[in-house]
This record gives C-alpha cells, sequence and structure tokens, in this order.
C-alpha cells in the first residue's frame, strides 16, 4: 500500500487566507490521490458477544471541495469544532492463543523473559534515588530563613531592596471586612474620617499582582534622572467593594459623584436589550424613543462594550453585585458576535470597525480578570491575536486592518491590549514596540502629538491626551520624553464642557501621574458631570448627553457610560506610577 501523506492538522491559518480544513491538503505531485481505509484486524472469532466486534471505517483522505471553510465561523462553531474526539469503543483481544506459540525457543523471547526484571530494577532504583534526593533537600532547606512572604513593609516608602534575604522584614496581616454594606454607606464612613486619612501615613505592600515586574535598573541606567519612574501600577483591586470606598474617599471621589455613578448604571442597565445587548438607538423595547438624543449610527459590539465597562469600573460582574444576570447577557451577547477569521477572533461592527472591537475586548478581558473566568479568557485571548494581525506595518491601526493608523483608534487599541495582558494573555513581542514607535512619530516639538502621519499638525488636546496615556501604558517612565510638557498643556486646557472624549482621557493622565494640578482638574470635573446629570422624573434620568462630533454619533448612550467611566476614576485603575499600591484595608 502506498503511504500517503499526513494530513494538515493546523488548527488556524497564520494568513489573511480563509480557513481550511484539515483534510484539504493536496496529494502529492506525480501521485495519483488514493482513500485509504484503515479498520481493525477481524478477530470475530476471539471476542466475547457483547463486544464490539469493529470500528467505522476512518477515511484518511476527503474531497477538499467538500471540506472546505466557507468565510469566518462562529465562536460556538470553532470552539466544538477543536473540541477532542469522542473516545471510540475499541475491541478488546484475548491474546491466550497468540500466547501459545513457542515464543521461549527464539531469542526474541529469551530477551522478553529477561525484560521486565531488569525495569523492575532500574524504576526500584530511581525512585529511591529521588526520595532520597528530596529527604536530602528537605534536612538542607530547614536551616535556611523562610523568605518567601505575601506582603512587605519597610520602614521607607521605597521597597526596593538589593539583597531580600538581608533586609529586616515586616509581615503585614490584612483583615478583610465581611459585611453587607453597599459602597455608598462604606464611602459614607470613609468620608467621615477623610481630614484624619493621608495616603503618605498608610503602610505599603508589594506592587500589583497583575502588572508585570518592570525591570528597575532601567530608571537607574539614566543618570539624568529623565525616566524616572516606571509605571507598575494600573491593576483593577480597586474595584473591590470596600477598596472602592476607600479610594474614593482618598482620591477626591464624593457622595455625590458616587451616587451618580450609581443612577448613570441604573439607567444603563434599563436601556439593556432583550438579548443581552446595548444600542446606541433607542428606537426599541423598554425604551422606544422616551430618550431623546440617541447616537445616529450603530455598532451594537461597541455600545455594548461600553456599557459592560462602566458596569465592570464600578466593581459589579457576571458572579458579584446587583446586575449579575444582566452583565452575563452582555457578555454571552459578545461571545456570540465573534467570528472566527484567519486573524482571529473579530468583534467588529459598524462602519469602524475596530473602535468596536477594541471596545468589546477590553471589556471580556476585564471581565476575565476579575473573575477569573477562563471561558472569558480564551474569547479575550481570540480578540487579543485579532488585533495584533490587524496591526498596520508602521505601527498604528484604524479603522478597518491593515489600514495606516490614527491615534484615536490606536490608543482603543493599547488599551485592549494591555487589558488582555491583565488577564493572561502574552502579547507578541514586536506589536508594543511597533505601536509606541507610531505614537512617537505623531509627537511634535512642542510636546503635543497629532492624529495621523498625513496630519501631524493637528495636535488637539484630544489627540494629545491619547498620546500621553499610550505613551504611559506603553511603559514610559514618568518624566519620559515630553510627558511633563504635554500634562501641563491639558491641565492649563481644563475639562471641556462637552467633550467627553477628551475628558476621558485626559482624566486618566492627570490621576495615574498624581500630578499636583490633579485636585483642581478633579474638582472641576466632578462637580461638572454631577451637576449636568439628568435628574428629572422622566425615562433619560441618571443619564447624560452633550453635543459634540462623538456625542452625535454614539448619542445618549455613548456618553452616559463615558461619564461614568470618568467619575469612577479614582478606583478604576490603581494609578500607574505608584511604586506600590496604598493598602486600602485597615
Amino acid at each position: 500500500m502506498t503511504k500517503q501523506p499526513e494530513p494538515n492538522r493546523t488548527a488556524m491559518p497564520t494568513n489573511d487566507s480563509a480557513m481550511m480544513s484539515s483534510s484539504n491538503t493536496p496529494p502529492v505531485s506525480g501521485r495519483p490521490s488514493k482513500l485509504v481505509t484503515v479498520a481493525p484486524r477481524n478477530r470475530a472469532s476471539q471476542e466475547p458477544t457483547d463486544m464490539v466486534n469493529s470500528i467505522p471505517t476512518l477515511h484518511l483522505k476527503t474531497n477538499p471541495r467538500k471540506s472546505q471553510s466557507r468565510g469566518p465561523q462562529t465562536l460556538e462553531t470553532f470552539l466544538n469544532s477543536h473540541r477532542p474526539p469522542l473516545n471510540l469503543a475499541l475491541p478488546q483481544v484475548n491474546l491466550s492463543d497468540e500466547a501459545e506459540v513457542s515464543e521461549d525457543s527464539s531469542i526474541r523471547g529469551r530477551i522478553e523473559n529477561h525484560r521486565n526484571p531488569l525495569s523492575s530494577v532500574l524504576i526500584s532504583m530511581a525512585l529511591h534515588l529521588s526520595l532520597f534526593l528530596a529527604l536530602a533537600w528537605f534536612v538542607l532547606a530547614m536551616d535556611k530563613p523562610v523568605t518567601t512572604i505575601s506582603l512587605v513593609a519597610t520602614p521607607d516608602a521605597n521597597p526596593v531592596l538589593e539583597n531580600l534575604n538581608q533586609a529586616d522584614l515586616q509581615l503585614v496581616e490584612i483583615e478583610v471586612p465581611i459585611d453587607n454594606q453597599s459602597p455608598m454607606e462604606m464611602l459614607a464612613d470613609a468620608t467621615a474620617m477623610e481630614d484624619s486619612i493621608n495616603a503618605d501615613d498608610l503602610p505599603i505592600v508589594s506592587p500589583s499582582i497583575a502588572n508585570p515586574a518592570i525591570n528597575p535598573n532601567q530608571a537607574e541606567n539614566n543618570p539624568a534622572n529623565e525616566v524616572g519612574k516606571l509605571p507598575t501600577g494600573g491593576g483593577l483591586e480597586g474595584r473591590a467593594t470596600d477598596a472602592r470606598a476607600r479610594l474614593a474617599a482618598l482620591r477626591g471621589g464624593t457622595l455625590a459623584s458616587e451616587a451618580a455613578v450609581e443612577e448613570g448604571l441604573r439607567w444603563i442597565i434599563n436601556h439593556q436589550r432583550e438579548d443581552g445587548s446595548w444600542r446606541f438607538l433607542h428606537d426599541q423595547q423598554s425604551c422606544r424613543g422616551k430618550c431623546k438624543d440617541e447616537g445616529t449610527t450603530e455598532a451594537s459590539t461597541a455600545a455594548t462594550g461600553l456599557a459592560l465597562m462602566s458596569l465592570l469600573g464600578a466593581g459589579y460582574t457576571h458572579r458579584t453585585g446587583p446586575y449579575q444576570q444582566e452583565i452575563q447577557k452582555g457578555l454571552q451577547y459578545l461571545r456570540s458576535k465573534m467570528r472566527i477569521t484567519a486573524r482571529g477572533g473579530s468583534l467588529t461592527s459598524g462602519s469602524k470597525g475596530m473602535y468596536a472591537h477594541a471596545i468589546a475586548t477590553i471589556a471580556l478581558s476585564e471581565a476575565s480578570t476579575m473573575t477569573g473566568d477562563s471561558g472569558l479568557g480564551k474569547v479575550a485571548d481570540l480578540a487579543r491575536q485579532y488585533i495584533e494581525t490587524a496591526q498596520h506595518k508602521a505601527g498604528g491601526w484604524r479603522y478597518d486592518p491593515g489600514s495606516p493608523g490614527d491615534m484615536t483608534v490606536t490608543g482603543w487599541q493599547i488599551m485592549a491590549l494591555k487589558s488582555c495582558q491583565l488577564s493572561g494573555s502574552r502579547l507578541g513581542e514586536l506589536t508594543m514596540i511597533q505601536a509606541e514607535q507610531f505614537v512617537d512619530s505623531l509627537a511634535t516639538s512642542n510636546g503635543r502629538f497629532g492624529y495621523n502621519t498625513d496630519d501631524s499638525l493637528e495636535n488637539s488636546a484630544t489627540t494629545t491626551a491619547i498620546g500621553v496615556l499610550s505613551k504611559m501604558y506603553l511603559g514610559a517612565g514618568i518624566n519620559a520624553g515630553s510627558l511633563e510638557q504635554a500634562t501641563r498643556f491639558l491641565s492649563d486646557h481644563g475639562p471641556s464642557k462637552n467633550n467627553v472624549y477628551f475628558n476621558y482621557y485626559a482624566t486618566q493622565v492627570l490621576h495615574h501621574r498624581s500630578d499636583p494640578r490633579w485636585k483642581n482638574w478633579n474638582d472641576s470635573m466632578r462637580e461638572h458631570l454631577v451637576t449636568s446629570q439628568d435628574q428629572s422624573d422622566t425615562h433619560q434620568a441618571g443619564s447624560w448627553y452633550f453635543s459634540d462630533p462623538h456625542g452625535k454619533v454614539g448619542g445618549r448612550l455613548y456618553t452616559t457610560a463615558m461619564a461614568v467611566m470618568i467619575l469612577e476614576v479614582y478606583y478604576r485603575y490603581l494609578p500607574l506610577y505608584e511604586n506600590d499600591a496604598v493598602q486600602i484595608n485597615r
């Protein structure tokens, strides 16, 4: 029988071509295609009557025209097609008759007779040697001090030590309160003590475990200290109920701002559709046009992602909090909309698909990080692959995969990639390097950032805020390049009265850097949003709408979700440039 080539078993193609079935391997040149059938040897006379007499015929080649994949697959189809095959019940074979062959008379038989005792001796020696080595290691280890700890406290504000084994360490015990207090009640308790709370006086604990360690020697290699502290924070731990209340009190939140967050989330929940999605148009189901100022376009994965981001930012997930069922339905909707392509898992929707894809990816990855849901993590990783393969060769992203990039779309992709990294995905080695090169290419001499390479003079406040935040997420030191100059420009510009897109990015920049101008910015931004929230008795109560180019496209849902996330800034992400996270439980 002529040996046929092994079929191609690649799960996903690596190029942009359509995904092919594993049976599409072309025949070897010059040889006719043969249908090879593999069947078990007929042992019917030796098998019990209740055993399977044969297994189905396995065809190693099929007609490639019938097995070719046609276009993108849904996520469920992809997962089902990659599940392990069912175990076939193989026939039990009675070898007693064959054992009667006079094997001892052959050289092979004599070798086989002596193999088992020799194998037993070798296995026994290996086992006893392993046990001896383990016992020796245990005895030697008893003389050494235990250096593995969970939390480290040091008397100063710089916990980076050259020799951890020689340090005088102090174990810190953190008590996690178990009670039924709501975030509002806990914030009230924390606010009552805010005059006596000083973050500088609180103990220091180890950095966020959600972020990969960064080499501290990078800053030491710059004698002029132009880099400064590197971003080691930014985790999601502040969203926990007790942490949320304490951080809101410490960093500038008020009872009024937290009440505005809860009212905004209630409005968002009331506008979820039966299929679990949110839409920028309010013409169906619970709202039916009762709220004015709906969007002018539709992108369901973007709208659903923004709604989920605002809910997750408050610490609510599909496993904790008051909106578990609604969040579960929203996450399931995003999963159902993922299309498996040659690039990875696509969540694009609307005319500017990469916007929607990045926003939906952030929602999935944050939900995975907050709950440890491995299923969501796998979906988010497929979305991460799509972002990386959609990157332009110059390092940026735009509306469609492979298109030359602009600052606004690129900023969303960078945040999505960092969110995937928090959930456990491994980023491509060159992806972030090329992304940083693209962002740097849009920097101007006056410390601002432009929109794209064809219009580098458009150094608006919005693109500058996106550029600075992107540099921070890409690992730039706090004093690197012109970040200080750009931050001063944003602060002098001040919060916008109607551009929540600019406010969303600029607020994060000042918060992450713990900028001296943060208090003035926050006081102005917070009060503007609290007072501009709809407080009527209509269906619009709890929402926001500002008429600007972005607001007109996304409408009231977009504006409300962005406003909520701005008011969640105190705890939504821990500050990037704090060497360690302040202990938030006392």
